[in-house]
């Protein structure tokens, strides 16, 4: 973040343009602007003004409405706080940039899309701002508690918060509150105030099992996540699986799903379960790339070749998955566009201004056919 050197300043055509939207750099301001002169051009007291810039309420209740006149005023006038949580309120677009990861998510940092989806966060924010920063939340907690927000909400200095993994509502709400934005990457919840850029699950799983039924694969394993799992993404996968298999006209029942809670053991563990099963499916769509590659691994150990005698296909596409034997058929989710759209979307938002209604954008899916899928057996040509 850069800031000028005085305590606060103006130049004398701002009064007369009215609102702008703050430069990037503060820099060509010149005149220092006391809380007097604010009171007055606001038509508040020098208390309210206090209150409002040092994020306290000394006994006096301001409204919303006079906190954005007084905003307003403070930016129409240059005015530059001495505190730098004052200044980012004012303007918020000065702000930094943060990732907040729900600690829900399995494995953390040390998830394959995760690492992709941090990776290109980092490399797309702005090159004058400073480094994006992680942090990581609760979904269920209550954040509406005093001193209980993550570090980078209650500190002050972060205005472009973006989310990763089920929206926590009281935290959004506590961040929208402030007067800014909060795009949710992956994961979507009908939260005033929250852009969510969602991936379309639904669609990844009907790509995968057509796939497998133009190879002429009629028995078709699923490995889905934890059962009765509430996460949007297997609710949403479970749902385009169904979706498929009416359309496809693939059988679909019991016998035909394993739930786990998509690890590369649990993909292990699921082939064990469907070998034991009548008839042993002659492929295999598993909810992630993990449990595909588990599945790849006791396939080899138990003698079966792949695309041979099993047809595997994961979701995600993570860098594991080309570097497989054989390399994995998957689906790609667009975790890089998903972190690019997200930093640009934020940066644009803060800017104009925060939104009331919920808004979604819906990120496209695509197929990465490689070589652990084939004909099954009966579809091959002797």
């Amino acid at each position: 973040m850069n800031l000028p050197n005085e305590a606060g300043s103006t130049r004398p055509d701002d009064l007369e343009r009215g609102e702008r939207r703050a430069p990037r750099q503060l820099s060509d301001l010149q005149k220092t602007i006391t809380m007097a002169q604010i009171a007055k051009a606001a038509g508040v007291s020098q208390g309210a003004i206090s209150s409002l810039l040092n994020d306290r309420d000394y006994g006096i209740r301001v409204s919303e409405k006079t906190r954005e006149r007084v905003f307003k005023v403070c930016r129409e006038m240059g005015y530059i706080p001495n505190d730098l949580r004052a200044v980012v309120r004012m303007y918020p677009e000065l702000g930094d940039f943060c990732l907040l990861l729900s600690t829900a998510i399995e494995g953390g940092l040390l998830d394959p899309f995760v690492q992709r989806l941090v990776a290109a966060a980092m490399a797309a924010v702005p090159e004058a701002s400073h480094p994006l920063s992680l942090a990581y939340y609760d979904e269920t907690q209550d954040y509406s508690v005093a001193g209980s927000l993550p570090h980078p909400v209650r500190v002050g200095t972060y205005s472009k918060f973006l989310l990763h993994g089920t929206p926590n509502p009281s935290l959004v709400e506590a961040i929208v509150r402030r007067g800014l934005p909060v795009v949710s990457l992956g994961y979507e919840a009908p939260l005033a105030g929250l852009t969510s850029l969602a991936l379309d699950y639904a669609q990844a799983a009907f790509l995968a099992l057509e796939h497998l039924a133009q190879l002429g694969h009629r028995q078709v394993g699923i490995i889905s996540g934890a059962f009765g799992s509430n996460e949007p993404k297997i609710r949403e996968l479970n749902h385009g699986v169904g979706a498929a298999c009416e359309k496809l006209g693939l059988p679909i029942d019991a016998q035909h799903l394993v739930y786990g809670d998509l690890s590369e053991q649990a993909g292990r563990s699921a082939l064990e379960e469907f070998l034991a099963r009548k008839p042993v499916p002659t492929a295999i769509f598993a909810m992630s790339d993990r449990a595909a590659l588990g599945v790849l691994s006791f396939a080899q150990a138990r003698g079966l070749q792949v695309p041979g005698d099993l047809s595997v296909v994961g979701c995600s596409d993570d860098p594991g998955s080309q570097a497989a034997y054989p390399p994995l058929t998957t689906i790609h989710l667009p975790a890089e566009r998903l972190a690019e759209d997200g930093i640009r979307e934020i940066d644009r938002l803060t800017n104009t201004g925060a939104i009331e209604t919920p808004q979604r954008q819906l990120l496209p899916v695509r197929l990465v056919n490689r070589s652990s899928t084939g004909p099954a057996k009966r579809a091959q040509k002797v």
